[in-house]
């Protein structure tokens, strides 16, 4: 599933010309001035190559002023940053580039980018990765239940089913390193197509095309699990599932990732996220339970919102319960009888109930903001 890039530039100029002009927000790539006049132009005529417009910054605060997607800087640039990333979650990925004589790699750990390119040999890889960039992107939104037994994985299922029948590009993917359950809940054990313990060894990038091709198909949606009864690989949460996500956000506009209950602060599967949909259920006991987890994420976290399940205790309403939680509530998931029942036999999107249908579209329609672009 990695790519083998052909990346062969055309007709270069004869000096690299890089744009000082303002920065454009959100999908401009931005070069922070390297050190060496030679990288610099290496780095423009790769982003030639790709047909991107590269823009020049004299440092990393400037740059990030623009609010650009890309940053790329090199190993001076990341001089007396901090170990823990070099902007805030929401803000642009940040590529370390340079020679292998400048030994990049080191200061790029200790800064915190979020990737590296050894340069002359990763020109190819940072071409496809620029013209990449350029392209559109799809979100990702996390369902993470707040105590065990929450239905967290249920929703990331029929939430799946239902932003497809809406005519959404959706796939649902487990983030879950302990999880394993949605093959099971969905019949999808035996159906053809590859794995997350298949892309363990995935380097560099992944096409989006080819990963979408090569992911099951259940109804309208496709489907990237852990099978049952399986321990993840190990290098999946660090290295691995950032790059697959990637891909991900180029063929679906939408992926449901499935966080299991109360994901860690800064665990690799939340870091991905554009927001999370949190289960909640309306008893006073698990609310605590609820409030302890949302406390605990800190401020490095994408946006959350409430979705409360039923039944409710009496005297609470949902609108009640979000706002003990300080959330934004997302909607109300009714209490189904049925559902139990549906997901042990592995025919959980059989479940057809008009109420829970509405439920459902409500919640996607409250995502709306991240919708877009």
């Amino acid at each position: 599933m990695t790519d083998t890039l052909f990346w062969r530039p055309g007709p270069q100029p004869r000096e690299a010309e890089v744009s000082s002009a303002a920065l454009q927000p959100d999908d401009s790539v931005v070069l922070v001035r390297p050190a060496a006049q030679q990288l610099q132009d290496e780095v423009a005529r790769i982003a030639v190559a790709a047909g991107v417009d590269l823009v020049l910054a004299e440092t990393l605060a400037e740059a990030e002023q623009g609010r650009p997607g890309i940053v790329l800087v090199d190993r001076l640039g990341l001089r007396g940053t901090g170990g823990a990333g070099l902007f805030s979650r929401r803000g642009p990925e940040t590529v370390c580039v340079g020679y292998a004589s400048d030994q990049p790699w080191a200061q790029a750990a200790q800064a915190g980018a979020d990737r590296v390119v050894v340069l002359p040999e990763g020109g190819a890889w940072l071409a496809e990765y620029l013209a990449r960039s350029r392209g559109p992107a799809g979100r990702v939104i996390g369902v993470a239940g707040t105590f065990g037994g929450s239905g967290g994985s249920t929703l990331a299922c029929l939430l799946a089913q239902e932003a497809a029948s809406a005519g959404n590009t959706v796939l649902l993917a487990d983030g879950d390193p302990a999880g394993a359950g949605l093959e099971h809940r969905l019949g999808a054990e035996f159906t053809s197509g590859l794995r997350w313990r298949d892309l363990a060894d995935v380097r560099g990038t992944v096409n989006p095309q080819q990963l979408a091709s090569a992911l099951p198909g259940i109804g309208s949606f496709s489907l990237l699990a852990h099978p049952a009864g399986e321990a993840p690989p190990g290098r999946l949460g660090l290295d691995v599932l950032p790059t697959v996500l990637q891909a991900a956000r180029g063929s679906y506009g939408l992926t449901i990732l499935d966080l299991g209950t109360s994901p860690a602060p800064g665990s690799p599967a939340l870091e991905q996220c554009d927001g999370v949909l949190a289960v909640v259920a309306g008893q006073p006991r698990r609310l605590l339970s609820a409030r302890s987890w949302c406390a605990s994420l800190g401020e490095r976290i994408p946006p959350v919102w409430a979705v409360v399940r039923g039944p409710l205790a009496e005297g609470l309403d949902e609108v009640r319960v979000a706002e003990l939680l300080d959330l934004p509530l997302a909607g109300y998931l009714p209490w189904t009888r049925s559902l139990n029942s549906a997901q042990d036999d592995g025919q959980l999107l059989r479940v057809r109930r008009r109420r829970l249908q509405r439920a459902l579209a409500g919640i996607l329609a409250a995502l709306d903001p991240l919708s877009a672009p």
